[in-house]
């Protein structure tokens, strides 16, 4: 039974604690939502080496960006400057490894704040040398940045263009206003659109779940009907695509020429369901799996429409996998992931996402981050973004997917060197975005020309590592080491006295 509930009061308490849970650090400006472990099987991750991609948006963050975690909560990188960010991961392109994410103003859960702005590639020097973006009028939609596979060399972009339209057949007025959701495959290098569709187009009103007189969408160019809402793209090896529209709750697989081949899901699907469980709510990121015979996502159970509109179908969100057999136009469910320790509906956002023998789950507008067998279905690993009780709130704290790569795949090098801070006598020290320091070494010497003599050498603790000053002379640096004893970096010198940089 759908019923309709207000988050007024949830959203009010997350107000009054807006910014109250970022953690910062003496040696670094770096300002961070915690990464919590709720729960860990012994088994998962022995050595720390997962390293989790995530971008904190929602009305607890007082200052959003991109940041990197350890299994064990350690922060390994983080940086503001990108403010609001969205698909946060790792991706290959042209044969090398790139951190992607979209950056700009707008917000995953309202179709007409779904996004202006563009697609940042970093190196491992976390230095973007490359924007991406839509050829659309208004920019670049936050919901998709797919590089595709094998090539590598083009990427699927989602992106949104408001358009006068007759909304008469539904409700609205005759003179109303549509989100036209667009999806675009563009050439990396060149910038030039390989395909576009939209679903002007395509797909008709009457497929909405959106109900445009409870919304009050379309009346203007500033609020116009949110129809569809794609949030997901993906391609399969004979060049069709599959879109995730969230607002029909459909999945729609795409010819070349435009051409809707069939839909899953929806009030028009196209497939027979076989056993329990195979619907599907308001859902998000849609891919292809298993040499595709199958076809992941996130069953988010519910939606937002506008601040005071949510819908709910299903009291839980999982990860799914769906055995789609598109010879008998059957689908079948194979794989469901549940949350734990606490189970609730995601009114946005959400991901499904497998890495060798395990699956990754985000949870969207609720901030949570959990990896399962995939043989199994067991939990293995549990984590909030924020402190334990923001895993109470829908939307205080948010994370639109969530990625991971690992320090055997992904190696940081920071331009900047080692950031130490001189506090009472103490030695803090960080190196935001360096991967593989096991160790600091505290050298001290008479002047800034003469800092060699080596203090002690401290296990890394943390982003942040504190070292006693005791046995320091006038001037000091700080070396990192890797786990082998090679100097990754150093700092630059500090007089202990007042803290100062003195030189390099």
């Amino acid at each position: 039974m759908r019923s309709l509930l207000p988050l007024a009061t949830v959203l009010g308490l997350v107000l009054r604690a807006h910014g109250l849970f970022e953690t910062t650090f003496h040696s670094s400006s770096v300002v961070v939502q915690p990464f919590t472990i709720l729960e860990r099987s012994p088994l998962y991750d022995p050595h720390d080496t997962n390293l989790f991609l995530i971008c904190p948006n929602g009305v607890a963050v007082a200052q959003p960006g991109a940041a990197i975690y350890k299994s064990n909560g350690e922060l390994v990188w983080a940086d503001s400057k990108f403010g609001n960010c969205y698909d946060f991961n790792v991706q290959m392109y042209n044969g090398q490894q790139y951190l992607t994410m979209w950056v700009g103003a707008g917000s995953a859960a309202v179709g007409q704040q779904m996004g202006f702005g563009t697609v940042l590639m970093m190196n491992s020097s976390y230095q973007v040398v490359m924007n991406v973006s839509a050829v659309n009028p208004e920019g670049t939609d936050l919901h998709e940045f797919n590089i595709v596979k094998p090539e590598n060399k083009t990427a699927l972009i989602t992106a949104f263009h408001t358009i006068p339209m007759d909304l008469s057949s539904i409700g609205g007025p005759v003179d109303g206003w549509y989100s036209n959701g667009v999806i675009q495959e563009i050439d990396i290098a060149t910038g030039a659109v390989l395909f576009n569709w939209t679903t002007f187009d395509h797909i008709s009103l009457l497929e909405s779940y959106n109900n445009i007189s409870l919304t009050g969408q379309g009346s203007s160019e500033a609020n116009p009907f949110d129809a569809v809402h794609i949030n997901s793209i993906d391609k399969d090896r004979e060049g069709n695509y599959i879109i995730s529209a969230r607002h029909s709750q459909a999945i729609y697989k795409i010819a070349a020429n435009g051409t809707i081949l069939w839909r899953l899901g929806g009030k028009m699907s196209d497939f027979t369901a076989i056993g329990n469980d195979t619907e599907f709510h308001f859902q998000h990121h849609a891919r292809w799996r298993m040499d595709e015979t199958h076809i992941s996502l996130y069953d988010d159970g519910a939606a937002v429409f506008i601040s005071t509109v949510n819908v709910i179908d299903e009291p839980v969100a999982t990860g799914k996998y769906l055995k789609v057999d598109q010879e008998k136009m059957t689908v079948s469910l194979t794989k469901r992931f549940f949350p734990s320790p606490n189970r609730n509906y995601t009114l946005a956002e959400g991901s499904t996402e497998p890495y060798g023998d395990t699956v990754i789950v985000g949870y969207g507008s609720v901030p949570w981050l959990e990896a399962y067998s995939f043989e199994t279905e067991k939990l293995l690993f549990s984590a909030v973004i924020g402190p334990n009780n923001a895993s109470l709130w829908n939307g205080g704290v948010s994370n639109y997917r969530a990625f991971k790569t690992s320090t055997v795949e992904f190696t940081g090098h920071p331009t900047q060197p080692p950031n130490v801070s001189v506090t009472g006598g103490d030695i803090y020290v960080s190196w935001n975005g360096a991967t593989h320091v096991a160790s600091y070494t505290l050298l001290t010497g008479p002047s800034v020309d003469k800092v060699s003599k080596a203090v002690t050498n401290v296990p890394k603790s943390g982003f942040e590592t504190k070292i006693s000053g005791e046995g320091s002379q006038d001037f000091i640096s700080v070396a990192a080491l890797a786990a082998n004893g090679t100097t990754l970096g150093q700092s630059a010198v500090y007089k202990i006295s007042d803290g100062n940089a003195a030189g390099y």
